[in-house]
């Protein structure tokens, strides 16, 4: 079997300093970039258990890695010229692989400077049912994963106040079979993108362990816009590959996260006014009258109003559990919405939002595909029904909060 030479093993035992960010390791250059930065948002996850931040190392050097991996594919992927197996090359010469690319010529350091202190978002009430919310913590309504359910009794907790310095090393470029790859340039792309996109832990799309770098100012919309037009292409992706582009919808909005996060709540609820404060109207949504129409069951004043047989929300992720409060009085029971094909259990939201300061946030939407291979199932009660999540021009004008827009994810944004 083939041994995989550890970054530390190959280069570390043979390097001398140059400089404040030269080495050479047998004449070959290195690059060494060493940033420090701090969490504007609580880290959720982010350990080698799910839903809880490492005990050892808060943020790890391999999820750094992973989140670098991500984010240089989604501006850099172009590179491929529509082939996977290429993107696969270019992405194993840059960050390893598991086969025959052997060990990644990066080397990823991360130093914890503040571990931060731990925050439970959710709290239980003696007497009371369900756990009552700590909004100042984080937006109930994007933290509801950190809730305790009947499967798992455990309200979550998240980390906040982290800061962490990262300490990268790698050669200024590598070979591939016929061409060279600027390592610093595609490193400087995938930094730029996860630190204007991304961040660390679970749900960073929508807004948790977003990060800052010390010493930098949060870019505006057209500095973004330039960075995109620096890294990105608009042809060149393989299929099936999030990306951004720079046409790609990207929205700098002068609202804090809570704010964003209250405006998609308002959105992805969207409801006529009830009869009662206490009492919400009806959904404005499709979704609920086809899944009362599939399902044959309607509670009092409760049968289907829309015509429209459609699905539009799937877009925003899947799944999509939608609960009926009325079962008692006729309604049917919770429905799920989610990928036809077995093997998958969710498709990724392409809606992101993250602040980049205590008032402004980026809000964008990822290219590629909005449904998973094979399609889009609705299951209630064990029964299985295929749905579409796709609106045409004139089923859009059907719901007027969309203002004519036939894609939902987009109108949201357009809505900020």
């Amino acid at each position: 079997m083939r041994r995989v030479k550890e970054w530390s093993e190959a280069y570390a035992p043979r390097l001398r300093e140059e400089g404040e960010v030269r080495y050479r390791y047998d004449g070959v250059p290195l690059v060494k970039v060493e940033r420090t930065y701090r969490l504007l948002t609580p880290l959720f996850g982010g350990g080698v258990e799910p839903r809880l931040a490492d005990p050892v190392t808060v943020v790890r050097g391999t999820e750094v890695r992973g989140q670098l991996r991500f984010w240089w594919r989604a501006v850099r992927g172009w590179q491929a010229e529509g082939d996977l197996k290429r993107l696969f090359d270019l992405e194993a010469a840059i960050f390893g692989s598991a086969g025959e690319g052997g060990a990644s010529p990066v080397a990823v350091e991360v130093e914890v400077l503040e571990k931060g202190r731990e925050a439970i978002p959710y709290q239980d009430i003696p007497g009371k049912k369900f756990p009552r919310p700590l909004p100042d913590i984080a937006h109930p309504y994007v933290a509801f994963p950190l809730q305790r359910t009947r499967q798992d009794p455990r309200n979550y907790p998240v980390q906040q106040g982290i800061r962490f310095k990262l300490r990268l090393m790698y050669p200024e470029a590598v070979s591939l079979e016929t061409e060279r790859l600027d390592l610093r340039q595609e490193l400087e792309a995938a930094l730029w993108a996860w630190e204007t996109f991304g961040g660390i832990g679970a749900r960073t799309r929508r807004g948790f362990g977003a990060l800052a770098a010390e010493g930098s100012k949060a870019p505006t919309e057209d500095e973004i816009r330039e960075g995109l037009r620096r890294f990105s292409r608009e042809k060149g992706w393989p299929e099936g590959v999030p990306h951004l582009t720079p046409s790609s919808v990207i929205r700098v909005v002068t609202l804090s996260w809570r704010e964003v996060v209250d405006r998609y709540q308002a959105f992805r609820q969207a409801r006529n006014k009830g009869s009662h404060p206490k009492r919400p109207g009806r959904s404005l949504w499709p979704e609920p009258d086809e899944i009362r129409r599939l399902a044959g069951r309607y509670a009092p004043n409760h049968a289907p109003r829309h015509s429209l047989r459609k699905f539009p929300r799937g877009q925003f992720g899947l799944p999509i559990i939608f609960h009926f409060k009325d079962k008692d009085q006729g309604d049917p029971s919770d429905a799920t919405l989610k990928p036809q094909d077995k093997d998958l259990d969710r498709m990724a939201s392409p809606l992101l939002f993250r602040p980049l300061e205590d008032n402004r946030c980026v809000v964008a939407v990822l290219e590629g595909p909005r449904v998973p291979p094979g399609g889009v199932v609705l299951e209630i009660s064990s029964r299985i029904f295929p749905v579409g999540v796709f609106l045409t021009p004139a089923e859009a004008q059907m719901l007027p909060f969309l203002k004519g827009e036939e894609d939902p994810v987009r109108a949201f944004v357009e809505s900020l």
